[in-house]
């Protein structure tokens, strides 16, 4: 016969290993799920067929805790006298809760991380064997209390051991390579529903449809951003390194230097502990009033108890602490806002020509927008999620203190089921809702392309079918949008369903507890009061997923953009520029967007100071490209460019800038009035020399005749002007900017022959002591300059003055002058004309007028204009525009 001291030693262990098991092997299970998650873990596809035995395993010790579970409930029901070891049943309910989902998940996944399975079933053979030996020797033989638990343990212990070993040869056994094997394929070429599709089918990081899903499954927006994020987990090693890549947005989120926010925070952190605690305060209490009202002999109103409920229930509402903390919330997010989205625009504003023009301008303002989305992500992390798991603990406590603990694993069973559907059921209506969204942004674009582009519809009288076209686009999203609900709102249904099923067995539960175990009825009481409290985290945990996702896919755009590193930087030791001399000097430069294609070979060409340069030439043949090298838009490949002594690269971008003035082919303006723009190339400047500068601009008097003169507004990038008056007011902030060196890149292209003579006027005497790089096309607004060079594809194949070029047998210049003037298209001797001595309405072949007046003193210079030909059309089509 065992020792009495044995006996209950060994009691003791077993009750503690009953209720320890069920939690060790999840905690385990979900850790290292987790590990495999944070550290890029790869899923190995295991086959159905040798996976078989491992699903039979452990769905027969799934029914063995069932099974369990059932004899007990049977025993208490048959013997009144009986009451089932509470150990026991916990043992067999948290075993039940823990192995559906592992048996479940061994049955559907293709692909797993076999470790965490095989762990599991290692810990759960130690667990069953020890339990089986402790049943085994703590009670008395021929008891059938004590047999059948013995049985069911014993059985358990056995298919734990088959099960560990099936798990063993797994693990052991390699898995047979395939051309389709999706360890052989890229991280990211996968399709929507997890199976496998050959890298030669797409693109790295495509995402794949099957014809029968395209229609659900329609591309989404984020795919870029979610490739480039799943991207950056492997190349970081897993979630940790990912998520440390966040840490760059901490110095701008962390209250450094602002004592109020610091405050703030205090105060968020305070409502969060009060909630928890008032949280059960405030059901207990009400709890304590029904008890006291129901056990008086003599009538007698509780005033502490019920001064005390009302106390908690202000003290938590939005009238008390409440206001409090959401005004704190308001201020720490808009802190956040402020700073965050200021870093954002500040390094996008600060990036190079290059990231600009291969951006679209909608996603990075999105991208800009969206910095905040990280400070949502963390107030949802600290102050939904957590406050979440502290009242789950908190309530589990809680009722199994006021019952026991059949009531929290009432609670729990319920909340897995609902959590499970709330996953269920929202991954389900993911693919109707995608295509919602997708049906509605449809619906946008169509009525923002229709309403803008007016005038085109009614040039081709197309109102009715515009109509028709937009109908169909909001009849297509109300159609989808029913597809989407119907799905969304049944889970919805079915999770209510589940919750009124739950809270009716807790309340039965709890009233069989008052009838047949003497509880108090103020713990219903306090129960019902407590259960909005209980379910409100059930319900964030259901959803809360889908709300991490985005909200991390919508910090990863800020993330990537402050990643984008511009191409071109300044000097970590930067010189100030001087402008002792504005000699600008291209030494051997060469250049290439792309290392695939050269645009600029070998140019070398000085600008001495004062001088002024043009450049002309076929369209494409680099002249912009000098022109924003010149602006350190992008960085020389090869060779130098020289201010004076000095290398660009060596002074900051800023000095750069002030020391420059550029009148672009196509200005554009802020939606601002008239003198704004142009007071925006200097914002001390006043509203004189605002006004001087479009008189030297030809644009005053034309500024004067509209209704409200300077303080018109301009429209959207100046579309309410014309294009030769965009151009002079652009001309008219060069003036006003006065800089050292001036670039013009087809100033005069959409202004008239009377206009253009003004501004030429006005350009001589900017160009006074400064040194000026000019862009034409029409070479009459060049004839003055210094040095004239002849750019095509990318190299100087000529260089000198007007006289000089057209002086050259067969010169290119001489060629382009030739059929801007007299010429029929054909190549023709530069010697042919080619002296300024022309005479004023020299007809040509096709009987249209030339206007070849020669350059006179006074620098008015007339232009040479084909008439009928638009201004700043291509001059080398215009011969081809004359009928023969």
């Amino acid at each position: 016969m065992a020792h009495p001291s044995r006996i209950d030693a060994r009691l003791v262990a077993l009750t503690i290993l009953d209720y320890a098991h069920a939690p060790l092997v999840g905690f385990y299970f979900v850790a290292a799920i987790a590990f495999g998650a944070c550290v890029l873990q790869k899923a190995k596809p295991i086959s159905l067929k040798r996976r078989q035995l491992s699903i039979f395993l452990s769905f027969i010790l799934f029914i063995a805790y069932v099974t369990e579970a059932i004899y007990y409930l049977g025993q208490t029901v048959a013997d009144s006298s009986y009451i089932a070891p509470q150990h026991a049943v916990i043992h067999c309910l948290g075993s039940i809760l823990l192995w559906f989902p592992i048996s479940f998940s061994i049955f559907k996944g293709d692909k797993l991380f076999w470790h965490p399975y095989f762990g599991s079933f290692a810990l759960q053979f130690v667990f069953e064997a020890t339990l089986c030996i402790l049943r085994g020797t703590a009670g008395s033989k021929g008891d059938a209390h004590h047999d059948a638990p013995l049985t069911f343990a014993s059985i358990r212990s056995f298919v734990s051991l088959i099960l560990l070993l099936d798990g063993f040869l797994i693990l052991l056994r390699k898995q047979p390579e395939t051309g389709n094997d999706e360890e052989n394929q890229p991280l990211l070429a996968k399709k929507v529903n997890g199976s496998s599709s050959p890298a030669g089918d797409s693109a790295y990081g495509s995402i794949q449809t099957s014809n029968a899903e395209e229609e659900d499954s329609p591309k989404d927006r984020d795919k870029e951003i979610k490739e480039q994020q799943a991207k950056r987990l492997e190349e970081e090693g897993g979630w940790w390194g990912y998520l440390m890549g966040f840490a760059v947005f901490i110095p701008h989120i962390w209250p450094k230097n602002d004592l109020f926010l610091v405050f703030c925070l205090v105060i968020r952190g305070l409502n969060l502990a009060q909630g928890r605690v008032l949280n059960l305060l405030t059901p207990r209490q009400i709890g304590i009033i029904t008890d006291k009202l129901t056990n008086q002999t003599t009538p007698l109103m509780p005033w502490h108890d019920i001064g005390l409920w009302v106390f908690y229930t202000w003290f938590g509402s939005y009238a008390g602490f409440g206001i409090l903390d959401n005004l704190a919330s308001y201020y720490i997010r808009n802190k956040a806002r402020e700073r965050l989205n200021a870093l954002t625009f500040k390094h996008v504003m600060d990036l190079s020509m290059e990231f600009h023009t291969n951006k679209s301008s909608g996603e990075v303002i999105k991208a800009v927008e969206q910095a905040t989305s990280l400070n949502n992500l963390i107030e949802l992390v600290f102050f939904d999620v957590c406050p979440i798991l502290i009242d789950l603990v908190i309530a589990m406590w809680y009722v199994s203190h006021l019952f026991n603990a059949y009531m929290a694993f009432i609670i729990l069973f319920m909340g897995a089921i609902y959590i499970w559907l709330g996953i269920y059921f929202t991954t389900w209506s993911n693919p109707r809702r995608r295509v919602y969204q997708e049906k509605a942004r449809f619906e946008s674009t169509t009525i923002y392309e229709a309403i803008p582009n007016w005038l085109t519809v009614s040039y081709f009288n197309r109102h009715p079918f515009e109509r028709k076209r937009y109908g169909e686009a909001v009849r297509g999203t109300i159609s989808a949008q029913y597809a989407y609900l119907y799905r969304s709102l049944g889970g919805h249904a079915i999770q209510s369903v589940v919750m009124n099923l739950g809270f009716a067995g807790c309340c039965v539960f709890a009233m069989s507890q008052i009838v047949y175990q003497g509880k108090p009825v103020g713990s219903l009481i306090t129960f019902i009061m407590y259960w909005e409290t209980m379910m409100s985290p059930l319900w964030m945990m259901s959803y809360s997923y889908r709300h991490l996702s985005s909200s991390l896919i919508d910090a990863e755009r800020a993330l990537q953009l402050l990643n984008t590193k511009p191409t071109v930087t300044d000097p970590e030791h930067p010189e100030p520029l001087r402008l002792k001399s504005t000699k600008v000097e291209f030494k051997d430069v060469e250049f290439a967007y792309d290392p695939r294609k050269q645009v600029l070979k070998d140019i070398n060409f000085t600008a001495e100071a004062g001088q002024t340069v043009a450049f002309v030439g076929e369209t494409g043949g680099g002249k912009s490209t000098l022109l924003k090298l010149l602006l350190r838009s992008w960085d020389v490949t090869g060779g130098s460019i020289q201010i004076g002594d000095q290398d660009l690269r060596s002074v900051t971008q800023a000095d750069l800038h002030d020391a420059l003035g550029v009148v672009p082919q196509d200005p554009t303006l802020f939606n601002q009035t008239i003198r704004d723009n142009i007071r925006y190339a200097r914002l001390e400047a006043t509203d004189e020399e605002i006004e001087e500068a479009c008189r030297a601009a030809a644009i005053h008097d034309t500024i004067l005749s509209f209704p409200d003169g300077y303080k018109s507004k301009v429209g959207e990038r100046g579309v309410k002007l014309s294009g030769g008056q965009l151009q002079r007011i652009a001309i008219a902030r060069v003036f006003l900017k006065d800089p050292k060196i001036v670039l013009l890149d087809e100033a005069t292209s959409a202004v008239d022959s009377s206009i253009e003579a003004q501004i030429q006027e006005a350009f001589k005497r900017l160009s006074v002591g400064r040194t000026t790089f000019i862009i034409a096309h029409r070479l009459s607004t060049i004839v003055h300059a210094d040095q004239i060079l002849v750019v095509d594809k990318g190299e100087i194949i000529e260089r000198g003055t007007h006289s000089e070029l057209l002086d050259v047998e067969h010169g290119k210049y001489a060629e382009l002058w030739m059929k801007q003037t007299a010429g029929n298209g054909s190549t023709v001797n530069s010697k042919a004309g080619s002296k300024a001595g022309s005479t004023y309405g020299e007809s040509n072949t096709s009987g249209l007028l030339i206007d070849i007046t020669p350059p006179q003193e006074d620098g008015n210079d007339s232009t040479a204009t084909a008439t009928g030909r638009s201004d700043g059309d291509d001059n080398n089509n215009a011969t081809e525009r004359r009928k023969p």
